[in-house]
């Protein structure tokens, strides 16, 4: 008996000198069984970005609030995209947290950027400035500053908060080195 090995599987088909095929129908054809699209994202190809609450300017309660439910709100648009992981640190953690905390918590989590900002109650709406900081490099790669736009960001009236994730998602995802 011809007994011949492919793949650790014996063929003991005299007339297919060829690997050993299965007898399944459709994997006994010759054609690649797996869609040649690219891999979806692991999670470690993912960038993960940490969302801090946008602290107040001042002791402004009602500005403190504010910024956390707007940095909420940014943290679940960007952790909706399958291509990024995103989470939120809390400010009652920060509050309690040593100064040095953050640098730690972004090297032990791999946390390659974070979203801060502040929000201003200056003029008759608030307003939000958002900054995106690399964390490998402790430097600032995106900002923008919403002026008199704090509200309509929280409460969805336009488009804002779309337009915010969407910048930083091509600036996480598009532009990554690969």
């Amino acid at each position: 008996m011809d007994e011949k090995q492919s793949c650790g599987v014996a063929n003991n088909d005299s007339q297919h000198p060829g690997p050993a095929w299965f007898p399944h129908p459709t994997l006994n054809s010759q054609e690649p069984l797996l869609d040649p699209a690219p891999p979806a994202p692991t999670e470690r190809s993912r960038p993960l970005v940490a969302v801090l609450p946008f602290r107040p300017n001042g002791d402004d309660a009602s500005l403190r609030l504010l910024g956390e439910e707007i940095a909420d709100l940014l943290r679940e648009r960007l952790a909706a995209d399958p291509a990024m992981q995103a989470i939120l640190i809390s400010s009652d953690f920060l509050a309690k947290a040593p100064p040095h905390a953050l640098e730690l918590i972004c090297r032990e989590l791999r946390i390659g950027h974070l979203i801060s900002g502040k929000c201003h109650g200056t003029g008759s709406e608030p307003s939000l400035y958002v900054e995106l900081t690399d964390t490998r490099e402790w430097h600032i790669r995106w900002a923008n500053f919403y002026r008199s736009g704090a509200r309509s960001l929280l409460a969805g009236e336009d488009d804002s908060l779309d337009s915010m994730a969407g910048q930083l998602r091509r600036i996480l995802v598009d532009r990554q080195p690969h």
